[in-house]
């Protein structure tokens, strides 16, 4: 019997050993990713169904805070209040007597001196019925003019137009017009109402208040009147200062007349004049002109209302 070969019990080297593979961990698999919930598709309302649209709330009103307490007055602060109302109630009274009896004073010194000094200069012009006097008047208007000296002749201005120069004309409301006399003062013109008047004012536009159409100024032209006295029914007089310009000059005079006559005492010159073509004309100095004269009346004292 032949012995078979014993296997080599020497174990192999390192260097002819088979390599022992690694071994590979195992790769982890992807998350699966978790499904959307679903979105809900809008179910339009059907034609049954009405769609209701909400205003917008209306904002909250702002809170108003309330008032601090405030306790009530005792009894002295009544009376410090009505100790200071006393006081303010005096002061008013004494300011109002006072200022009351200040101007009745005013009032009495002024009447005093109207009284003691009747011949004002009357420089006041186009004086508004019912602003002279301490009292509302209204005009009044003569009913007869009658002068003392020869009335001057007819005559005709630049445009050829003819006018006269009678007394009325002083009278007639038109400043365009004038009574006009010959010589440089004494003349007269009387005026006379239709009833006794409570005169508050007189009035006198001195000189003859014309522009012709071609340019002649007749005012210019004319003497002027500078100084007047004004004579009434009880006898008085009142002198009235005048000064040598256009428009009607205002004296207050508080009479009680039915006529009232003005004397012509002092006139100033007149000038040449020229008009627009460049012609010179002569002044006229050997007469004396007055456009108007004008009254007023107290209203309720007279007046027109006489009349009626």
């Amino acid at each position: 019997m032949t012995d078979s070969p014993k296997p080599d019990a020497t174990p192999p080297s390192p260097e002819s050993a088979a390599p022992v593979p690694t071994p590979t961990p195992p790769t982890p698999a992807p998350p699966t990713p978790t499904p959307a919930p679903p979105t809900p598709t809008p179910t339009p309302p059907s034609a049954d169904e009405q769609t209701v649209v909400l205003p917008p709330a209306a904002p909250a009103p702002p809170q108003t805070p309330s008032p601090p307490y405030r306790p009530p007055l005792s009894v002295r602060g009544w009376l410090a209040v009505l100790a200071v109302v006393a006081i303010v109630i005096a002061l008013l009274g004494g300011g109002g007597y006072l200022l009351d009896r200040a101007l009745t004073q005013s009032n009495s010194t002024t009447a005093g001196s109207a009284t003691a000094e009747p011949s004002g200069s009357g420089d006041s012009t186009d004086a508004t019925p019912g602003t002279t006097g301490p009292k509302e008047t209204v005009p009044v208007t003569p009913t007869g003019a009658v002068a003392t000296c020869t009335t001057f002749p007819p005559a005709v201005d630049s445009a050829g137009r003819p006018h006269t120069y009678e007394a009325p004309n002083a009278t007639d409301g038109d400043l365009t017009t004038a009574w006009r006399c010959q010589g440089i003062a004494g003349q007269s013109l009387s005026v006379s109402f239709v009833c006794a008047q409570h005169l508050a004012t007189v009035g006198i536009d001195p000189g003859y208040d014309k522009t012709d159409i071609d340019g002649s100024d007749r005012f210019a032209q004319n003497r002027k009147v500078t100084k007047v006295t004004w004579s009434f029914d009880d006898g008085s007089t009142v002198e009235q200062q005048l000064k040598p310009e256009r428009g009607i000059q205002i004296l207050e005079v508080d009479k009680t007349s039915r006529t009232a006559k003005m004397t012509v005492v002092q006139t100033v010159d007149g000038q040449p004049v020229t008009n627009r073509t460049g012609e010179q004309f002569a002044p006229f100095n050997d007469v004396t002109s007055v456009s108007e004269v004008r009254f007023t009346a107290r209203a309720g004292d007279g007046g027109d209302g006489c009349a009626k």
